[in-house]
């Protein structure tokens, strides 16, 4: 009895013994997410990081330097060969790679032709810069002219665009493609004057002028605008409120606010005037002085027509003819 005692005993005590090696043997799986792990007993830290990074094969022999220097008493005599079983073991911080955005140009859609006091222009980088005759601009700058500020711009379908002061203006879309041509100007306050271009032209081509009270639509016209800009600049003069303020010098526009069931209709010489965003437009209510200088400034001279074609002459050869054989 007493040896079969003492056989069982021997039994499980090597079976315990067994137990262990296969414990010391079986690495467990690392998450590659952690931040600590405990060290067991048969790890190597070069079985840690493999499993820890096994897309990153070049990194290993740096990531094992790494964890040495932030765990230098987990090793015995800082050698990453011998490590310390059990030890909590601190991982180096995943550093997330940021993926290199391709810079991409602006988008070119006009030039500068003239300007007088401060005229800016602000990118979609936010980088503000000055702007003469000559810069460019282009698609997403914010335009912005001071208290004595004009810009006048030449836009790539031979439009031309007067901002005259106080004004702050967002280029958001402008197109000449066949199939896309549109042009979409944002006015958030000021006043312009515009003489379009090709963009209108045609039946399918978009053009729009959004501003906080009315969105004006075009179809190959000149007109001037004042919005959102009760103090008068450049020989203007006051007004009472911020309202929309429009005059058709060429062709015919449409008006619409928020009551998108009245579309208004201006044409040729014809004023509006639209208080609210929510009022009803109001035609030919637009005093003088509101959008036309009535105090001496500056003239500005508008742009250049283009040529009329010349008149034949051979008229003038005919009375020489004449005037000979009546001789």
């Amino acid at each position: 009895m007493i040896i079969l005692k003492n056989m069982k005993l021997l039994l499980i005590t090597i079976l315990l013994f067994l137990g262990n090696i296969n414990a010391a043997m079986a690495a467990p799986e690392i998450q590659a997410d952690v931040r600590y792990l405990y060290v067991q007993p048969g790890q190597t830290l070069h079985n840690i990081v493999s499993k820890l990074y096994p897309n990153r094969k070049k990194d290993w022999p740096r990531l094992r330097r790494e964890i040495v220097k932030i765990n230098p008493d987990s090793f015995v005599g800082g050698k990453e060969s011998q490590m310390k079983a059990g030890v909590r073991l601190e991982l180096p911080k995943r550093h997330v790679a940021r993926r290199k955005t391709e810079k991409i140009a602006p988008l070119y859609v006009g030039d500068v032709v003239r300007t007088r006091g401060e005229a800016l222009a602000v990118g979609k980088d936010r980088i503000s810069r000055s702007l003469t005759a000559g810069d460019r601009v282009y698609l997403g700058d914010k335009l912005i002219t001071g208290e004595d500020g004009f810009m006048r711009l030449h836009m790539i379908d031979d439009a031309f665009l007067d901002l005259r002061c106080f004004s702050i203006m967002i280029i958001e879309e402008y197109a000449l493609q066949d199939k896309n041509r549109r042009s979409i100007f944002n006015l958030l306050q000021g006043s312009l004057r515009k003489v379009t271009g090709e963009i209108g032209k045609w039946g399918d081509d978009v053009y729009e002028l959004k501003t906080p009270v009315a969105s004006v639509g075009v179809r190959g016209t000149e007109y001037a605008l004042r919005v959102f800009q009760s103090k008068g600049c450049g020989g203007t003069v006051d007004t009472k409120d911020d309202g929309l303020y429009l005059k058709v010098i060429k062709g015919i526009v449409d008006v619409h606010n928020n009551k998108r069931d009245i579309q208004t209709a201006v044409v040729k010489g014809d004023t509006l005037y639209v208080k609210t965003p929510e009022a009803k437009p109001v035609k030919n209510g637009v005093q003088p002085g509101v959008l036309s200088p009535v105090i001496k400034v500056e003239k500005i001279p508008e742009p250049e027509p283009e040529p009329e074609p010349e008149e034949s002459s051979d008229w003038v050869w005919w009375l020489l003819v004449l005037a000979l054989l009546a001789v």
